[in-house]
């Protein structure tokens, strides 16, 4: 997958599409330091969809590399969907991760998991038809964002 960058204006910004997740609080994981970084740059999170045919629900699991800049921080953040229709018509679902830090070159994260599922209501086609989806880390300040594109699964 190739790296997805945006560079915006100074002023904070949120990103396209409705909040799935209100503002909430997320624990750390663990970290993971990476010694000779020298970018000021986003980590693409790593996530996984998955489909569930029992219940016609498609869930994400994202973990986000944030550097949190303070000691015993806690992540607060938002999940947005937004659903688009490529060139060939198809509805396609993008999750934005949308949090607010401060950004310095660092070289030690903080590893979190947040999980999210894809509101229903607010997607113009058949869940079961999604083939992958987009997930961008998006701080709001905004310095820069970073995103992936993910298979969705078969989660029976």
């Amino acid at each position: 997958m190739t790296k997805t960058t945006f560079n915006l204006c100074k002023k904070k910004s949120k990103p396209p599409g409705l909040v799935i997740t209100n503002e909430k609080s997320y624990h750390d994981v663990g970290s993971v330091s990476f010694p000779k970084r020298k970018s000021l740059g986003i980590l693409s999170p790593y996530v996984e969809a998955y489909y569930s045919k029992e219940d016609k629900s498609l869930t994400a699991k994202a973990v986000v590399y944030v550097d949190v800049n303070l000691e015993n921080a806690i992540l607060k953040c938002k999940v947005y969907q937004n659903c688009y229709l490529d060139i060939d018509g198809n509805a396609q679902l993008q999750f934005f991760i949308a949090y607010d830090l401060p950004e310095k070159v660092s070289k030690n994260f903080t590893i979190y998991e947040i999980d999210f599922t894809v509101d229903k209501e607010a997607f113009v086609g058949e869940i079961e038809n999604v083939k992958t989806i987009q997930t961008f880390l998006w701080d709001t300040d905004p310095e820069t964002s970073r995103g992936t594109e993910t298979t969705v699964q078969d989660s029976n």
